[in-house]
């Protein structure tokens, strides 16, 4: 798989006393989308990125510039609404998930994992299809994406309104 991704950041970095800097979960998150992903700014000529978000409101600002000379090429925003709503579902299921790992009969825990994935799924389909004007991203690099945005969700002190 291509590396095009070479670094990830937020404007903000500080959402509700969580921050996104130092905690764990977010840096193996960002670890494995700068691992291994397959990532490309239509139109350009350049092969490495750096990506900056900031998440307002509804929306999901996202700054692509040069991994070499740290320019921006290009600034888009996507409204999260729709993966909002599945993010918060996704968030939901895998807390029952979790749950029923500890008592659960298998059947139910492996419908819950089978639900999970789904919406997992469709979240990174939306997200590919929200993009597919400015990036060119494979399922895997926006399961990658998807997983770092309900960590970023699911910890926060707003919850489900981080992207609201």
């Amino acid at each position: 798989m291509i590396n095009n991704i070479k670094n990830i950041s937020f404007e903000e970095s500080n959402f509700n006393n969580l921050d996104i800097a130092t905690d764990k979960d977010i840096k193996v998150a960002i670890y494995d989308i700068i691992e291994e992903n397959n990532f490309k700014l239509l139109g350009a000529d350049i092969s490495e990125y750096n990506l900056e978000f900031l998440f307002a409101e509804n929306i999901l600002k996202i700054s692509v510039k040069s991994a070499i000379t740290k320019n921006n090429l290009k600034t888009f925003s996507i409204n999260m609404g729709s993966l909002n709503k599945i993010l918060r579902d996704y968030i939901k299921l895998c807390n029952s998930y979790y749950e029923s790992i500890k008592s659960a009969p298998v059947q139910k825990v492996e419908a819950l994992d089978m639900g999970r994935r789904s919406l997992h799924n469709d979240a990174s389909y939306d997200l590919i299809n929200k993009i597919k004007d400015n990036i060119e991203m494979d399922f895997t690099t926006a399961r990658r994406f998807i997983t770092l945005f309900s960590i970023i969700q699911r910890k926060t002190l707003l919850g489900e309104k981080i992207f609201l």
